[in-house]
């Protein structure tokens, strides 16, 4: 396992907003995308709202965007805090986002709305065949992928057990693992509530995992490796959040 320093303190980085609703695809993206040109306009006008209300409720902000690869397929990985997490990812990707959902959530309505933002349903307990195959096939596209490891939502705020598929599935990819992970979507709406409150959030994205180093490790060792970046990644986004907090820039909600 390679060692790393600890991260220092980067300035936050307001959100990248996402091109105008109805911008169309630049020519030199390299994605093999199948949304449609309308499917693409839809995912951006959502795009577009949602980093408006996240950054006009939650004080939404970044580190670390510097780390994410422009092209070619990458698999993200991150703590899971809060139904709010997806979206917040989602935000700050200028790419088109792909990631895994538990097959539960894909009922009318709301499935047809989660499979336009990119969503393919897993089984809760696993990413099982028909998930690990949906996965494989986005990467190969050349799409960034994200997935929660730990395969639920945290009960506490803290990070918990990585999956053992997560190895499986980075080795079978052989692409690039991009750490992140996120700060106050916990506090703002944890799986305890059944509705959110205004609170900071942070998001810092690790260096990531070339994919040659991904392939020379084993197993236990490449679970380990990525669930310590993502820790790594956690304190930068707690500590950012603490500071939002101890400053007074945003007034905390109910809880």
């Amino acid at each position: 396992m390679s060692d790393t320093p600890d991260p220092a303190p980067e300035t936050p980085e307001p959100i990248a907003r996402p091109p105008r609703p109805g911008r169309a695809r630049e020519p030199s993206d390299p994605e093999k995308d199948e949304r449609s040109a309308l499917g693409f306009a839809w995912y951006r006008l959502v795009q577009w709202i949602l980093s408006t209300l996240m950054s006009a409720i939650f004080g939404l902000r970044t580190t670390g965007r510097k780390n994410i690869p422009d092209r070619g397929p990458v698999m993200l990985v991150s703590n899971h805090l809060s139904h709010l997490d997806v979206l917040v990812i989602g935000i700050l990707l200028d790419r088109p986002l792909n990631y895994v959902a538990r097959s539960t959530l894909f009922f009318w309505p709301l499935a047809p709305f989660i499979r336009s933002l990119g969503a393919f349903p897993i089984q809760r307990d696993g990413i099982g065949a028909q998930g690990l195959k949906e996965t494989l096939k986005r990467l190969k596209r050349g799409g960034i992928v994200t997935l929660f490891p730990e395969g639920t939502r945290t009960l506490d705020g803290d990070l918990g057990e990585l999956k053992a598929g997560i190895a499986l599935l980075a080795a079978k990819a052989r692409v690039p693992v991009l750490p992140a992970a996120i700060a106050g979507t916990f506090n703002a709406w944890p799986r305890s509530r059944g509705y959110p409150v205004t609170h900071p959030i942070r998001v810092h994205f690790g260096e990531p995992i070339p994919a040659d180093e991904v392939r020379t490790l084993g197993a236990e060792a490449l679970t380990a490796l990525i669930r310590e970046r993502i820790l790594r990644c956690q304190e930068v986004a707690r500590r950012g959040v603490e500071r939002d907090l101890d400053r007074g820039t945003f007034a905390e909600g109910g809880r």
